[in-house]
């Protein structure tokens, strides 16, 4: 709610609680008790009306006393859709039983609301005792009030329309405090808003023009080798740099895409995260169950499949073993949506990756278990120390596991003994 935003920034002073839960959040409770008193309200004014009327004669009111009460209360019941009603019963109510009650609370209520023609309508209550249309008021007759009968006016009806504007003026303020609080919200939202959209344009051409033009430049530079090259296997090297170059390509030109489509106010999905392995030899980390949403959408269009990540790494010269359900489609098998699937098939990925950059030529053992609550993939290998010195941003495995933790998974991995292992589970 705007009210609380305010009174959380400090742009207006914190009330007494139980005036910011009855005006800016009121529970059921507090709106059935409200909305009790809005019924009961006429009832206890006609009640309390009599009740003094008979105090101050010292009689009981008669029959047409008692109807003009009634009248008087009935009428409250339309203040909001016909003000006009209340305000000519509340005088007639005066005039035949000597009570002004109603009309001191036809002037609170236009005092507060303000309709078309409330100023003539005051008016007219002012006048109704110095013209003599109406009796003293009975307060005045018991004696209750010590000042003289002149001053009827001001008590019956001025004080009253005073305090109701009162009333109705802080509402408008509170009103008109809300409506500036909203634009300025809705201003820094948009701002906010442009401010992100600029933000993934500049993303998008940095990414087009810095890793795009030098990924496209690799490439060429492969396919060139790969056609002059009297080596068949340099050939054959440079042919598979050039293939992974227009993959990661096209690639980039997706997540260009993306962050173009989101900078145009349309909503773009999130498309594969492409970050390097964390180094394997790093101690053992356990990712936490909670995190962002990230990787969870369509993937792009070279993203490999669990089946395509094996082979590619066999490509490579890493030996993959599958063991149990891990040796066929085990996201099939276990009946896993395609945000889970999608998970397990990024995090065999990056182990893959890491075990080939950090361990090249060495066994990689992939097992898979079912649960009925989860399904479990772990892949190890061994920790070598001849391992070449690559670059590594350490981001991999971060990533995947929050990739994990956006469906309620989790990723683990360390070192135990002299195997490297990574642990994803996912539930089913």
């Amino acid at each position: 709610m705007i009210f609380q935003a305010a009174v959380a920034t400090g742009a207006l002073p914190r009330p007494h609680r139980w005036i910011e839960r009855l005006v800016d959040a009121p529970d059921l409770r507090t709106r059935r008790f409200l909305r009790a008193a809005a019924l009961s309200f006429p009832l206890v004014v006609t009640a309390w009306s009599t009740w003094y009327d008979a105090l101050a004669a010292r009689e009981a009111p008669d029959a047409g006393q008692l109807l003009a009460f009634l009248a008087g209360g009935l009428s409250l019941y339309l203040v909001r859709r016909l003000p006009v009603v209340p305000s000519v019963v509340a005088p007639l109510v005066w005039a035949a039983t000597g009570s002004c009650s109603f009309v001191m609370v036809m002037a609170v209520v236009l005092g507060a609301r303000r309709p078309r023609g409330w100023l003539l309508v005051l008016g007219a209550y002012t006048v109704l005792h110095p013209l003599g249309l109406v009796p003293v008021p009975c307060s005045f007759r018991a004696g209750h009030v010590a000042l003289p009968e002149e001053t009827a006016p001001l008590l019956g009806v001025v004080l009253p329309a005073l305090v109701g504007g009162a009333v109705g003026e802080a509402s408008r303020l509170v009103a008109l405090r809300e409506d500036r609080l909203r634009l300025a919200a809705e201003v820094a939202a948009a701002r906010a808003a442009d401010v992100v959209a600029h933000e993934r344009l500049r993303l998008s051409r940095d990414m087009h023009d810095l890793v795009g033009q030098n990924v496209s430049r690799m490439t060429l530079h492969a396919s060139a080798i790969a056609a002059r090259s009297a080596d068949a296997e340099a050939r054959s090297l440079a042919t598979r740099i050039a293939d992974t170059g227009a993959d990661l390509l096209e690639d980039v030109h997706f997540v260009v895409g993306l962050l173009r489509d989101g900078a145009d106010g349309t909503d773009g999905a999130t498309g594969a995260d492409a970050a390097d392995g964390a180094d394997g030899a790093d101690g053992a980390h356990v990712a936490s169950s909670s995190g962002p949403d990230i990787g969870t959408g369509p993937r792009a269009r070279s993203s490999r499949s669990w089946q395509e990540s094996i082979d590619a790494a066999e490509r490579d010269g890493t030996v993959v073993r599958r063991h149990g359900p891990a040796a066929g489609p085990i996201a099939r098998t276990a009946g896993l949506d395609d945000a889970s699937s999608a998970v397990l098939d990024a995090v065999l990925a990056e182990a893959l990756h890491n075990a080939t950059k950090h361990a090249p030529g060495a066994a990689v053992d992939v097992r898979g278990e079912i649960w009925p609550d989860l399904v479990r993939v772990l892949v190890e290998n061994p920790v070598t120390d001849h391992a070449p010195a690559l670059p590594s941003g350490g981001h991999g495995l971060a990533v995947a596991a929050e990739r994990a933790a956006s469906v309620g998974g989790r990723v683990t991995h360390g070192v135990l003994g002299e195997r490297f292992r990574v642990t994803v589970e996912v539930p089913r």
